[in-house]
């Protein structure tokens, strides 16, 4: 969480049943506890995941937690430099914040851009 990215993933409840949400720096639950997954904010849009670690899906969410690319990526990391490093099956490519394919999956790993 950086100081442009006031809010902080928590989950509610047990690591099997429990739920993922977001809170604001004085604590208040911004977005209720909904997600099986949640990650940091980056660049304003946040990775969640629906579903068991396994078999579940990844998309991003915005600020108002509500998902801003549908949950259908099998792993995701953050946004850096626009782009997020995404994995179908067992090869990564690149998405932009619409959710759209800037580099195909084709890589057996990836991390994300910096300058």
């Amino acid at each position: 969480m950086t100081a442009s990215e006031p809010l902080a993933a928590v989950r509610i409840g047990d690591w099997k049943t429990g739920k993922w949400g977001y809170i604001n720096k004085m604590g208040q639950i911004v977005i209720s506890p909904q997600f099986d997954g949640a990650k940091s904010f980056s660049e304003g849009l946040a990775v969640v995941r629906e579903g068991d670690w396994e078999t579940g899906k990844y998309g991003f969410i915005n600020k108002e937690g509500m998902y801003v690319i549908n949950p259908q990526f099998d792993n995701a990391t953050f946004f850096s430099e626009g782009l997020a490093v995404v994995g179908i099956g067992d090869k990564c490519g690149f998405i932009n914040k619409e959710g759209m394919y800037v580099i195909n999956p084709q890589f057996d790993g990836a991390g994300s851009f910096s300058k």
